[in-house]
């Protein structure tokens, strides 16, 4: 229900009511007291992108114990599946659908731990205008809101547009709609969100053949079939010098025994430390020639999912290349393409009945987004020096174009990957939604209290 234009603002509204503002929501009403409105523009609040799919064979990338929405309750999801998981455990990679529905079930009980005090609105945000002692949020096709403090966490956008048969938005169901079986396929990107719409044909029974290509044709690794208890190594040395001196460090521990997954494992914690101890020059080296293998080894997928790639590659059916790619000729029916492979100067000409754009997902500034033409025309964003999604401060406030950071809008999840550059695992936002809530709290305590009481 919209609040009347002249009742006192919320305390705290979530653009974005997937994942990363459902952790966010589920811990604020903890706090007691808070007036939250959670704003989804979809049907479905909770799922977003990665949990909205229908697809039983989409597995998530973490096993079930690392998987809780609550730091503070390491367990959470592993008592879900107990009560709801079909028989998973702790050490299993459940299904995405499932994490999807343990995010609803974790959004109705806080809605019903609240009160009242977290209210749902459905509609998309087109404007958010900053004053003294809070924040507009304009609706579109709705009444406005306004609220203390706003967090976006509006997490992933589709990598393109779709064009015929050229499909932008490989997260959509008419991606592979339509296709008789044996149809040629055309998957530009070689990562997780390749191996997503691969398990999704498969499972559709597709027996035509399937390319997919990357610039280094790189696939992601997959975990091993039980957890590996964490060595005992000393990594302190990867944590100083160059990034040239730090990576040959990593190659000679990778080498001398511990393994990719090993290592992973102990540096998995510290992540975001490594990436805050190289300069700018560094990160952008980092991004440009070593980032791809760092993914393919710290994004593994589960042991069957692996499996699954594996035996397509085997018997024939998928083909990874190494190369680059132009589109041309469009139509309804067939895509033509233009393949340079890596290390040759041959043009070679294709001819394919669907073309999926699988290079992941997008979180940079994007000045065609209604919101971000505003915010950007108003001086209230900017992006990040790489590029990468929107600029922030250390507590997350958003950071405009005079360089400071604002007092009412702060940002959550994948959007601020330019400064932790891993955040799109449950295991970071979760705790990263935790610093976020406890400063909101503290805020919002400092000034004129809380607009629904006082925390407990």
């Amino acid at each position: 229900m919209m609040r009347p234009a002249d009742e006192p603002p919320a305390d705290i509204a979530i653009v974005g009511g997937g994942a990363s503002g459902v952790l966010l929501a589920a811990l604020l009403v903890r706090q007691g007291g808070l007036r939250i409105v959670l704003i989804e523009r979809g049907d479905q609040p909770a799922l977003g992108v990665a949990y909205s799919t229908r697809c039983r064979g989409h597995l998530l990338n973490v096993r079930a114990s690392d998987m809780s929405a609550l730091a503070d309750e390491p367990d959470h999801f592993v008592n879900w599946l107990a009560r709801d998981g079909g028989g998973l455990g702790r050490d299993d990679f459940a299904p995405r659908a499932d994490y999807g529905r343990y995010l609803q079930d974790l959004l109705a009980e806080s809605m019903q731990r609240s009160e009242g005090c977290l209210q749902v609105v459905r509609g998309e945000v087109v404007a958010l205008r900053e004053r003294a002692e809070a924040v507009e949020i304009d609706l579109d096709g709705n009444h406005p809101l306004r609220a203390r403090k706003v967090v976006l966490a509006t997490g992933h956008r589709p990598p393109s547009v779709d064009t015929g048969a050229y499909h932008g938005n490989p997260w959509r169901e008419d991606a592979i709609e339509a296709l008789v079986p044996d149809a040629s396929i055309l998957l530009i990107g070689t990562s997780l969100t390749m191996i997503d719409v691969l398990v999704s044909l498969m499972e559709r029974g597709h027996t035509g053949p399937i390319v997919a290509l990357s610039r280094r044709g790189l696939v992601p690794r997959f975990h091993p079939p039980a957890p590996i208890p964490s060595p005992d190594v000393d990594t302190r040395d990867l944590f100083a010098g160059s990034l040239s001196q730090r990576a040959s460090r990593f190659r000679s521990k990778v080498r001398n025994g511990l393994g990719w997954a090993g290592l992973m494992q102990v540096l998995r914690p510290h992540n975001n430390e490594l990436w805050h101890g190289l300069d700018l020059d560094q990160r952008r080296r980092f991004l440009r020639h070593l980032r791809p293998w760092w993914d393919i080894h710290r994004h593994r997928v589960a042991p069957h999912i692996g499996e699954i790639v594996e035996d397509a590659k085997v018997r024939g059916q998928l083909s990874i290349l190494a190369a680059k790619i132009e589109i041309g000729r469009t139509t309804d029916r067939k895509v033509d393409v233009t393949i340079v492979r890596r290390g040759s100067a041959t043009r070679e000409q294709y001819s394919f009945d669907r073309v999926i754009d699988c290079r992941g997902p997008r979180n940079e500034v994007d000045e065609r987004l209604p919101l971000h033409a505003q915010m950007a025309e108003d001086g209230l964003l900017r992006a990040d020096p790489l590029g990468q999604g929107l600029d922030v401060s250390e507590n997350e406030a958003l950071i405009g174009r005079n360089g400071k950071a604002s007092r009412h809008l702060y940002v959550l999840g994948p959007p601020t990957r330019g400064r932790y550059t891993e955040i799109v695992a449950i295991p970071d936002i979760r705790l990263q939604a935790a610093e976020v809530a406890g400063h909101l709290v503290a805020q919002l305590r400092q000034s004129s209290g809380l607009a629904g009481g006082h925390a407990a």
